[in-house]
């Protein structure tokens, strides 16, 4: 029996593909993940052309001063003009504050992103895990009914048994065999369903040995460091708002006229009568209050979320250790029933109700320590880990 699971355990780590190579390929496969890190670039650039300064204006005429076109020759006069739009020095510092705010609101975007993604591919990688150590329960079962077969024909064939004790026990293989075979189409299945979100090549084996551990480097929830960010980028634009001018012009002028010549130099300034951007302030306003209440009510939220998997994580310990305590305690039992049932001591009903219950149990503490681990990676992704 040990031997069929360690040869089964040893052709699945032949191949096995390290969970964090397995991961770091995933996300490198990801296309949405790498359009919103492009966003980053986009932001930036988008704040460039904002600040950037307007292409000057050139203004170029000629005037007639003839009062009497027929009567005398014409006179005629010109004009070249210059003019160039230029932000006031406040407002382009404060455009710029603005750009790197909604750079950095794109950066946290992608790595809530990401962390959701990984979040994502750690529990399709735990349910394959689930379903390959479930097919390993049950090759574990299957071991025990083949052993129990032999010793059943065996006896059959001295003649201290029944036959419907034989096709008892053969009944009982054949169910293990059939349930082997349900169990590995959806091993299989899990593997595929891992692989496809992952984007991954059908031929990679996962390392089903891989532990999910708490991550020790505690920062904060994705989600709420974005909220942050949209109130940094509210802060910037109501900075930017309350400029009610922004950009001045200069210009200049040289006018050649027959009997002179006029030189203009001078600024244009916009009055900020009808259009003071009241409405934009108060846009700004308003959502840096909505972030601040989403912010304290994220906070509350998660803080009970994580109190509440800690406290589930206390139990599922305490129930794990029950599970291996009393495992232990029917493993011996089933050995000493496997032998009792070779000299005809302990009928075979009682021999495998024993199994059952023991690979039950098996499968009740592989379930306890799996929800231990589903909890542990939601509760790194509450906290803004990325493992």
């Amino acid at each position: 029996m040990k031997k069929t699971i360690i040869g089964l355990f040893c052709v699945a780590m032949l191949h096995a593909e390290n969970y964090d190579a397995l991961l770091e390929l995933a996300i490198n496969n990801n296309a949405q993940l790498q359009i919103t890190q492009n966003q980053q670039e986009e932001k930036s650039l988008e704040g460039e052309i904002e600040t950037r300064l307007e292409n000057p204006t050139l203004e170029v005429g000629i005037t007639d001063f003839s009062s009497r076109r027929v009567l005398r020759e014409n006179e005629l006069g010109g004009s070249v003009g210059l003019s160039q739009s230029l932000l006031l020095p406040s407002v382009k510092a404060d455009k710029k504050r603005l750009t790197q705010s909604q750079v950095e609101l794109a950066k946290q975007n992608y790595k809530l992103e990401k962390s959701m993604f990984i979040y994502r591919f750690n529990l399709s990688y735990l349910a394959y895990k689930e379903a390959y150590k479930k097919e390993l329960l049950q090759t574990e079962s299957l071991a025990i009914s083949k052993k129990i077969l032999a010793v059943t024909e065996g006896r059959f064939s001295a003649g201290s048994i029944a036959k419907t004790e034989l096709l008892q026990a053969q009944i009982e293989q054949s169910e293990a065999l059939s349930h082997a075979k349900v169990l590995s189409l959806e091993t299989l299945q899990q593997k595929n369903t891992l692989l496809r979100f992952a984007n991954l090549k059908q031929n990679i084996e996962p390392d089903v040995e891989h532990v999910f551990v708490q991550n020790s480097n505690v920062s904060i929830h994705p989600l709420l460091a974005l909220t942050q960010k949209k109130e940094e980028l509210a802060l910037a634009r109501l900075a930017v708002a309350s400029h009610n001018i922004e950009s001045i012009e200069l210009f200049s002028e040289i006018e050649a006229e027959p009997d002179q010549d006029i030189f203009r130099v001078g600024i244009a300034v916009p009055l900020p009568i009808f259009n003071q951007k009241s409405e934009e302030k108060q846009l700004a306003k308003i959502a840096i209050n909505n972030q601040k209440l989403a912010l304290v009510s994220g906070k509350k939220v998660l803080a009970l979320e994580l109190a509440q998997l800690q406290e589930e994580i206390v139990v599922q310990e305490a129930l794990k250790k029950n599970y291996e305590a009393l495992i232990l305690e029917e493993e011996r039992l089933l050995t000493m029933y496997q032998e009792g049932y070779a000299i005809a001591k302990v009928n075979l009903l009682k021999l495998n109700m024993l199994k059952k219950k023991l690979l039950d149990n098996k499968e009740r503490l592989l379930e306890a320590m799996l929800a231990i681990e589903k909890n542990i990676i939601k509760i790194n992704y509450l906290q803004g880990g990325t493992k």
